[in-house]
């Protein structure tokens, strides 16, 4: 494990100081690697170098100490430096500066209005695409760095280079331009870096302050002043070296910063250039706030509202001091958490570092190699482009990998903007394929050809094409459920499909059931099925409760169910209850009389026992049901299949079973007769008839053994009535009507 892989701790420690002993090395390991950057930005842009420290010095002390994120780096961007060069030679670099400063102040706009959401939308093929992909460019731009042929500046991230070389031609024409010095570097380096933090290294105290980074610095210029003394013309020259401009004083810095020109707060093109360049930064930094974040190794959250105003008071400030645009930065970053970092302490310092460094120490700095960079840099990209991240993606699914796939791509053969641009459209293409193709619904086929259509949350324009195929392909003389009652939103156009499907439905003989579709666009809420009251089971006939049955049974055998919350049912019940009706079935695992009928707590009475058969306990339970709760309904429930009615017919003897298995024997009896055969166990069109003849008797005996349920029904307070439930099928076929 190198320094760029140490992130196994993932408890955060404690304090401040508990935390200055990683964030101050990655501190210093993010400011090394920002002066090129910084500098080679500034050139690209067409602006003075000095353009490019000030974005990072403002990044670190404003920007950081704003921003709540943790271990995101701000600084020059490359994804910018086209933009700027456009801009500068339009307005020149004063105009810029105004420029830069109207965009910081359209941010911090952005952020009050939480403009900062739109970063949640961002797929994470696309993020996942951007930190591969600039792994990749950091590997292919750093090569010939890493070989002495530095003719192309730090930071640039385009395929085509201002050298007139691409970023792959490069590495054939670097071969004529090979530094022996740079090479010997280069090698030093990334021994360095790979031996740094193995486990040997790492018993050592010193290591968790003195970082492989800050010793390949040393160790470059080290083997430079060697070259230089010894073997002269194997040392680097200063156009291999950093380039820093050097300040005789702090006052000499001041003197160098440029001003907005105010002047052209009157051109109207300085106001679009303006929000052009906010748009573009806020979105770079985004993104980079996503992808920073999913590296983080304590997975914290980045207020991405907040980083807008953050990033937004940074750029007013480096418009009025000379500097050029900031945005979050995903190499610098990726440094910083690969170093170690815990806190956004490291970026604070990483500033400050650069602000002193600037002033103070600009001669010692101009000695550290560009190859000594370029290694780090090496390492830094391997870690991004981890071959382990597109066996991940490619795992996830065609729909990810390719938009992952695009984004790599083009970033490495375009720039960084026009590559995100790529990522996200390729993003885009596959959401809208993959709503076409999944997505609004999920069918559940039951049996025989009905169809069940489950409407999501949210069914938007982007379902439009999907659910017009399905529609059409529903074969005719079909049964069809579509079920809304989850849905909160249905875009019109999606309800007008619907509706218009209702034609067409009874033209092709399509028995439809519509449940809950309650109009379009944002949907009122459902109410909540309440347990009955006093007054509501009072209000019932016994005619109408044998409807709700019914009605609930539908229900059950087209996989709808009544919108209910058991919690709130539990409240309501507390203290009493008004069942409508008691429900005698079996005791079969299959014949749950609350999920075939889709009722609720308090709403009936469950009375089960194998074979459905009644006695004198069952009776008295009836009896209370109907006399003292006010139940307006007694149902005798067979059903299909039933274990009982097959031990019956074999005439099974076991213990106590025997005795149950005789008061079934009446219906054996009478089946046997009017089909005049014998009833055996293996003839299942004559067990069911049994089944059929048991509820039958079953309700004749309630009548004949129970007096006060006889006046009750003779007077129509009650109803009794039987029932066959069909396990193959759901449905309940009743056998009397009331």
């Amino acid at each position: 494990m190198t320094e760029f892989e140490n992130t196994h701790q993932y408890t955060l420690p404690s304090g401040l100081l508990a935390n200055l002993k990683f964030d101050i090395p990655a501190g210093i390991a993010v400011f090394l690697i920002s002066i090129p950057l910084s500098l080679g930005i500034a050139l690209a842009s067409g602006a003075p170098l000095l353009s490019g420290l000030i974005t990072g010095i403002i990044s670190g002390i404003i920007v950081a100490p704003l921003s709540q994120s943790a271990l995101g780096i701000s600084g020059t961007a490359a994804g910018l430096s086209t933009l700027a060069l456009s801009m500068i030679q339009e307005f020149s670099f004063s105009g810029f500066l105004l420029i830069v400063v109207l965009a910081g102040l359209i941010q911090i706009v952005m952020g009050l209005i939480h403009a900062g959401v739109i970063a949640y939308y961002f797929p994470s093929s696309v993020v996942n695409g951007m930190l591969a992909g600039i792994g990749i460019i950091l590997v292919l731009k750093q090569i010939p760095h890493a070989l002495g042929y530095d003719r192309d500046y730090e930071g640039d991230f385009g395929f085509m280079q201002p050298d007139n070389y691409s970023s792959l031609t490069e590495l054939a024409n670097m071969l004529d331009f090979v530094s022996p010095g740079a090479i010997l570097i280069s090698l030093v380096s990334l021994i360095i870096l790979l031996v740094w933090e193995r486990p040997f290294i790492k018993k050592l105290g010193a290591s968790q302050f003195f970082k492989g980074i800050l010793l390949v610095v040393m160790a470059g210029i080290l083997i430079n002043h060697f070259l230089q003394q010894f073997y002269p013309d194997f040392a680097l020259k200063q156009t291999h070296l950093v380039n820093l401009p050097e300040m005789l004083s702090p006052a000499d810095l001041f003197s160098q910063i440029q001003l907005p020109d105010f002047a052209q707060l009157t051109n109207p093109a300085i106001y679009l250039s303006a929000l052009t360049l906010a748009i573009v930064a806020s979105l770079q930094t985004l993104l980079t706030v996503e992808a920073v974040d999913s590296l983080d190794p304590y997975k914290r959250v980045t207020p991405t509202s907040r980083e807008l105003i953050a990033q937004g008071i940074g750029n007013t400030c480096c418009g009025l001091i000379g500097g050029l645009p900031l945005t979050q930065v995903i190499v610098r970053s990726s440094i910083n958490i690969q170093s170690g970092a815990k806190t956004k302490n490291s970026a604070v310092f990483q500033g400050l570092s650069l602000l002193l460094a600037v002033i103070f120490i600009p001669t010692l700095l101009n000695q550290i190699p560009l190859a000594s960079l370029a290694a780090i840099l090496l390492i830094v990209g391997e870690r991004l482009a981890n071959p382990t991240i597109f066996k991940n993606m490619y795992k996830s699914g065609m729909y990810h990998f390719i938009p992952f796939l695009a984004t790599i791509l083009g970033l490495i053969f375009t720039n960084m903007l026009i590559g995100l641009a790529i990522g996200l459209s390729a993003a885009l293409f596959s959401i809208l394929l993959e709503n076409y193709k999944t997505g609004f619904y999920f069918n559940e086929l039951h049996w025989g050809n009905k169809t069940i259509i489950r409407l999501s949350e949210h069914v938007s324009f982007l379902n439009k094409a999907n659910i017009l195929r399905t529609l059409r392909h529903l074969p005719d003389n079909s049964e069809v459920v579509i079920d809304a009652t989850r849905s909160k939103y249905i875009d019109y156009d999606v309800y007008q499909i619907i509706e218009n499907f209702k034609v067409k439905a009874d033209r092709r003989n399509i028995k439809l059931t519509i449940e809950n579709l309650r109009g379009y666009g944002p949907l009122p809420p459902l109410s909540n099925a309440r347990p009955p009251t006093y007054d509501t089971q009072k209000a019932l006939k016994p005619a109408d409760v044998l409807d709700l049955l019914k009605e609930g049974n539908a229900r059950f055998i087209n996989a709808l169910e009544s919108n209910r919350n058991l919690l709130e049912q539990v409240n309501d019940t507390r203290k009493d209850q008004f069942p409508i009706a008691i429900i005698l079935s079996c005791m079969d695992s299959r014949t749950s009389v609350e999920l075939i009928f889709d009722q609720g707590l308090g709403d009936i009475f469950s009375t089960r026992v194998a074979g459905n058969i009644v006695n004198n306990d069952i009776l008295g339970s009836m009896e209370y049901a109907c006399k003292v709760a006010g139940s307006k309904l007694i149902v005798v429930l067979g059903h299909s299949h039933c274990g009982a009615i097959k031990g019956a017919c074999a005439h099974v003897e076991l213990d106590h079973l025997t005795g149950l298995l005789d008061k079934i024997q009446p219906a054996v009896h009478a089946v046997s007769i009017e089909e005049s055969k014998i009833v055996t166990s293996e003839d299942k069109k004559l067990v069911q008839k049994v089944a059929d003849k048991n509820v039958q008797l079953t309700v004749q005996q309630i009548r004949e053994k129970s007096h006060l349920l006889a006046e009750l029904a003779d007077s129509g307070e009650i109803a009794i009535v039987g029932g066959m439930y069909d396990i193959e099928t759901g449905k309940v076929q009743f056998f009397d009507e009331v």
